[in-house]
């Protein structure tokens, strides 16, 4: 049996290419941080301005983690946005804990989330 990776990543654009979709699942631990930040980076240079990530799947995410999606909001201020949606309720309530979330805005949904970074 093969084990299972401990985060999964999958990147998705919008049908328009505006709004690039990240669904992280699993654990957001150093590791899959240090696996994530470059393919993060590489989009951002390929022009990508509007980061919506799907939280539904995360069962945990480090400091790390919470450091990458701020750093990634600052970045692209003034350019575009990153915004957080499905979080599960133990992961709002890190996000309340940090304070991150009076940083990034929190959505339901995908839908509503896209529809945020796009107005």
């Amino acid at each position: 049996m093969t084990p299972q990776p401990v985060c999964a990543f999958e990147f998705d654009f919008t049908p328009d290419g505006r709004v690039l979709v990240i669904g992280v699942s699993g654990k957001l631990d150093p590791p899959a941080v240090e696996e994530l930040t470059p393919r993060v980076d590489d989009a951002y240079r390929g022009g990508a301005r509007r980061f919506v990530f799907d939280l539904s799947r995360l069962d945990y995410a480090g400091s790390l983690a919470l450091r990458l999606f701020v750093g990634l909001h600052n970045r692209v201020r003034g350019e575009g946005a990153v915004v957080l949606c499905n979080p599960t309720a133990a992961l709002r309530s890190v996000l309340e804990l940090t304070r991150v979330n009076q940083v990034l805005r929190l959505y339901p949904s995908r839908a509503e989330a896209i529809d945020a970074v796009l107005a």
